[in-house]
Order: structure tokens, then C-alpha cells, then sequence
């Protein structure tokens, strides 16, 4: 900030020193001590302003400092904060699968990704190009009650009440259920319901609905045969698609839909290990491998190599033979051969002494 220095006028400073000067000539000893203190204040007071400007200066020079000393020390460049969001997610590239999202804004990828997400309280519908309302009130044809999404279609007058139907019926209506089983009593009250799948026709009776049997979600008959139904009452229409029609989907529950669709089929996880937890010896690995060969001849039971007559003895052949029920087996000349210890009344069993299996 600039310095403001008030100067006196020189004619100023003069008066005052010919004032002072006056004064003590006019005075007497006794006063002269009190005069030379008047006149050492006005030089003081006359000084120059180079000097009063020096002065206040320096002063203001201290104060800077002393404001440098006390200020914080710097801390760096802020940080910018990030609040944005950049979900990233697994597209497969890496397993050689290419991500397909044309004429897409929501759903599957292809690559068990997706293309992306529909609002709240929207779905993604007709595969993945639409995303609509979760619920759509429905009140076409109603006068009064629910309209499905937690609303009302409207109220009856005084008098009337709402019927199964929608409709507003007088209270004083005497219903009739005569030969019906469902459907209007005629006043806006239920003859009776019909079993899941089944329909009430315009008499009052339940016959089998084009949907019956097949679950509202959807299901899988097979690992490729999806099964669904479109509409619903007697409009609805059942519905069959082969997944294996379209490459590398099969049938499976699509978490996206929340219902049962075609999806990607995962990666196959290949494994030789029998359902009790016993390691394979032979036989597919479940993903078009093997989990490893018999000798010639043998047979592969269950993922097991088993012996069978004539055929190479093999490394895997125990030199000791084997048992098979009552049947003994074992090697002769580098060929496997059997004997049926049953047909002279023994059994097949292991003998300590000879360290090897026989009739006994």
C-alpha cells in the first residue's frame, strides 16, 4: 500500500522558528530550560520530510515482514476433486469376444457385459433398444377401482360400489351365481376363481388358458429351448425360441430382465473329477478335452480304465492282478486274462503269502 506523507509549507517552518527563537530571548533564566524544550519539539516537529518519509517507511516495511512471518505455509496445488462417475465394465475383449451394442441403449453386449442401464423405474425391453415404464396404469374400461401402478381409476357415486369388473353397480343389485364356477354375479361381485393357467369364459366356466402351465417369467424346457408367453387372458400366446439359433447364447434366467431369456453361454470350466470329489483317469473333461487315456483295449467306465479280456496289460495293469466280484483277473504273457473263481466253488481274494490275488 502507498506511503501519504503530509509536508508543512517552508514559510511554515520558518514562523515557527523565529516564534521560538523570540520567545526565549524574551524570557528570563529561570524559564530558559522550559524554552529549549519548545524549541528542540518544533526542529523535531520541522523536521525534513525526506526524513518522516524514511521513517514510516521502514515502519511499514516491519509490519510486511512481520505479516510474511505469520503466513501460513503453502501446501501445495489443491487437489481437484472428482465427482463424476466412469463405471467401467468387462467387455471380454480379452477372451476374444466383441461386445455388440448396435441399435442398442440398454441390456446385454454379447460379452456377458452390458450396453447399458435404463433409469429408475424404466425396464429394458425388445432386446435392449427400449427402455420402458416399469408399470403403465391401465384404466381402459374402468369406471372406478385399481389402475395397477398404485393408483385409482376412479370413485362410484353414493349409493354404488365398485365391482371385480371395474364398474360401478348399485348396492341394492342381487347377484346371481346360477351355474357359474367364475366371472360377474352380475352386481360386481366373483362367482369363484379359476386354477393358475385357466380362464373363465363368457358362461361362467374356467377352460385352459393358451398359457396354462408355463411360468409367468418364463422357463427353459431345454438347455437351448426357451419357452415364454406374450399377452395376456385369452390374447396371451405361447411361445417357443431356439437359442442355439443364435451363436454362442443358450437359455438361462437374464438378471438384466429380471425373466428367462436367451444369454451368453459361459465359459466352459473343463474338470476331471467325479461327483464324489475322485480324480478321472479317462474321458471327456466336459469341455471337449480329456482327462487322459487307457491302454489299448481297455474300457473307460465313469472316468476309470478298465481291463478287459485280451487286451495289453499295460502300465496301469497291478502286477499283483485283481478282483472283480468272483472273478479273478489277471496278466498272462503281457495279456490280460479272467477266471471265474465261482466255477470251482471259491472265491476271489487276496493272498498275503503270494502277494497277489487268485481263488481261494
Amino acid at each position: 500500500m502507498p506511503t501519504t506523507t503530509h509536508h508543512r509549507p517552508r514559510w511554515a517552518l520558518a514562523l515557527l522558528l523565529s516564534l521560538a527563537f523570540a520567545a526565549a530571548a524574551c524570557s528570563d533564566d529561570g524559564d530558559s530550560d522550559k524554552d529549549d524544550e519548545q524549541v528542540d519539539a518544533a526542529v523535531t516537529d520541522s523536521a525534513t520530510p525526506e526524513d518522516a518519509a524514511t521513517d514510516i517507511t521502514v515502519a511499514e516495511d516491519t509490519a510486511g515482514q512481520n505479516e510474511q512471518d505469520t503466513a501460513p505455509e503453502d501446501a501445495g496445488a489443491p487437489v481437484e476433486e472428482d465427482t463424476g462417475f466412469d463405471v467401467q465394465f468387462p467387455t471380454g475383449d480379452s477372451a476374444g469376444c466383441k461386445p455388440d451394442c448396435t441399435g442398442k441403449i440398454c441390456g446385454d453386449d454379447g460379452c456377458g457385459s452390458v450396453c447399458g442401464f435404463c433409469p429408475t423405474g424404466k425396464i429394458c425391453v425388445d432386446e435392449g433398444t427400449l427402455c420402458d415404464e416399469l408399470c403403465k396404469p391401465d384404466c381402459e374400461g374402468k369406471k372406478c377401482g385399481d389402475n395397477g401402478c398404485g393408483g385409482d381409476c376412479g370413485s362410484c357415486p353414493g349409493g354404488f360400489s365398485c365391482g371385480i369388473d371395474f364398474l360401478c353397480y348399485e348396492d341394492a343389485c342381487i347377484g346371481d351365481c346360477q351355474g357359474k364356477v367364475c366371472g360377474n354375479d352380475g352386481c360386481g361381485q366373483s362367482c369363484g376363481d379359476c386354477a393358475a393357467g385357466d380362464l373363465c369364459d363368457a358362461l361362467g366356466q374356467c377352460i385352459a388358458g393358451p398359457c396354462k402351465g408355463v411360468d409367468p417369467l418364463g422357463q427353459c424346457e431345454t438347455e437351448e429351448l426357451l419357452v415364454f408367453c406374450e399377452g395376456s387372458g385369452f390374447d396371451a400366446d405361447k411361445k417357443a425360441v431356439d437359442c442355439s439359433k443364435q451363436p454362442g447364447k443358450i437359455c438361462g434366467y437374464d438378471s438384466i430382465k429380471g425373466a428367462y431369456g436367451c444369454i451368453p453361454e459361459p465359459p466352459c470350466e473343463p474338470s476331471c473329477q467325479t461327483e464324489d470329489g475322485a480324480k478321472k483317469e479317462c474321458g471327456s473333461d466336459g469341455c471337449e478335452g480329456s482327462c487322459g487315456t487307457c491302454p489299448d483295449g481297455w474300457s473307460c467306465p465313469g472316468g476309470f480304465c478298465e481291463p478287459a479280456e485280451g487286451a495289453a496289460c499295460g502300465a496301469l495293469f497291478p502286477a499283483e492282478g485283481k478282483c472283480s466280484g468272483s472273478k479273478w483277473i489277471f496278466c498272462n504273457t503281457g495279456k490280460i486274462e479272467s477266471f471265474d473263481c465261482a466255477d470251482i466253488g471259491s472265491d476271489c481274494k487276496y493272498d498275503p503269502g503270494k502277494k497277489k490275488f487268485g481263488c481261494d
